[in-house]
């Protein structure tokens, strides 16, 4: 666990296995709002985060576990309001299924009703938060704009500049056209769920997206070449490694190269 400060904005990141696997989550609090929640098995620490000041509204930026684990629990000690994205609703309130890894990792939430998420949120101290649609990595996947101060809280948008493993169910297109939009809005800090505080966010994001076409005509024109996905893959990307093992390939480098074959329109040749 750590704590991140950006001006008025405070962060803590938990999870339960440090290391090379990226499995900790950043929930945010800025003011009396708190933006994603963490993974369910990790509630003692985010308890007493919660416990240092008041809580009226929590937001998610999509359901992933990580990410809405503990709304429930939120809503239980705090009696704050809860909210969504409507994309979101049917599987926060009848529960999703979870891969082995993901249980053992970040463990299984609880069952919740949120209210859908409105376009304009207020935050105590004057500031709002815009919702803006950025679906991709999940179909829910939204972002929240603070446009005042030129904040983006992201979600799982940015990650990472260079994208290396893609998640099974992720609709790379998507992601792309994601990217291109929020890339029109005018912000210069993105507070990421993942990395941290990236101060130089618009171009972070830039830089994500410029990787991702980039990669993709690579792929493509290796693809023409006669190349089949596993040598593309090993040739970009190298060998499978630990977090294509332990996810039993639901994230896979493999996975991220036959995204950009279909977004191309290339035909897999094995």
């Amino acid at each position: 666990m750590s704590r991140i400060e950006h001006g008025e904005v405070e962060g803590l990141r938990v999870g339960r296995f440090p290391g090379k696997l990226n499995t900790a989550c950043i929930l945010y609090r800025v003011g009396d709002t708190i933006i994603d929640t963490g993974p369910p098995n990790m509630w003692p620490a985010v308890r007493r985060f919660l416990e240092e000041r008041q809580v009226t509204q929590a937001v998610v930026t999509h359901h992933h576990e990580d990410h809405s684990g503990n709304l429930a629990p939120i809503r239980r000690a705090t009696g704050a309001e809860i909210y969504s994205p409507e994309e979101s609703l049917t599987r926060l309130a009848k529960g999703f299924p979870l891969r082995l890894y993901q249980r053992v990792l970040w463990g299984r939430p609880d069952r919740v009703k949120p209210r859908v998420v409105p376009a304009r949120i207020p935050v105590a101290g004057g500031l709002s938060l815009t919702t803006v649609a950025a679906p991709g990595h999940s179909h829910d996947m939204t972002c929240y704009l603070e446009a005042e101060r030129g904040w983006l809280f992201s979600g799982d948008l940015y990650v990472s500049s260079k994208t290396v493993y893609l998640r099974q169910d992720e609709d790379l297109p998507r992601h792309l056209a994601s990217l291109r939009a929020v890339l029109q809005l005018d912000f210069n800090t993105v507070f990421c769920a993942h990395r941290g505080v990236l101060r130089d966010g618009h171009k972070a994001l830039e830089r994500k997206l410029d990787f991702l076409e980039s990669f993709r005509q690579r792929v493509a024109d290796l693809a023409q070449q006669g190349r089949s996905p596993r040598e593309i893959t090993r040739q970009l990307l190298g060998r499978e490694d630990l977090m294509s093992w332990i996810t039993g390939f639901h994230y896979s480098k493999r996975n991220l190269v036959q995204a950009c074959l279909a977004a191309s329109g290339v035909n897999e040749k094995g």
